[in-house]
């Protein structure tokens, strides 16, 4: 996969991660802390905490295809990273002091996570769908004019 392209997918993982990001932070904050309102400021959590996780995505890139081992290797190695980045970040900032909050969130991470790669894997399969089937009509074409 070339640079742009993998760049291309970070920016549409972004936005998947945000919208679960959202999510994940209105789930919590229903069931640890209903009452608690915030500002304008916390509209912006979620674009932190989405632009974080999508700094994970660099211990996936490899301009050479990878074996299946090496890419769940990689992919494992992505999460370990993205636990630790959005686990300490949150840390340091204070919304995590709490081992149940804490526990949540990891939990949520790995939840996450999942339903990126799952949506994401959707897209690409659909993308590969579209092209295997350009692909056979632009073959039977050629050989409908072939002979």
């Amino acid at each position: 996969m070339n640079f742009n392209d993998f760049l291309k997918k970070c920016l549409m993982n972004f936005f998947i991660i945000v919208t679960c990001v959202s999510v994940v932070i209105g789930i919590i904050g229903l069931i640890y802390e209903p009452n608690r309102r915030f500002g304008y400021e916390a509209y912006f959590s979620p674009l932190i905490f989405g632009a974080i996780s999508t700094i994970s995505f660099f211990v996936t890139y490899s301009k050479k295809e990878l074996t299946v081992r090496q890419m769940i290797f990689r992919n494992f190695l992505q999460l370990l990273v993205l636990e630790c980045l959005i686990l300490i970040t949150g840390y340091s900032f204070g919304i995590m002091k709490d081992k149940m909050i804490l526990t949540s969130v990891a939990l949520s991470i790995v939840i996450v996570f999942i339903i990126v790669h799952i949506i994401s894997w959707l897209l690409d399969f659909k993308t590969a769908v579209i092209l295997n089937d350009s692909l056979k009509a632009y073959q039977r074409n050629d050989s409908n004019t072939t002979l």
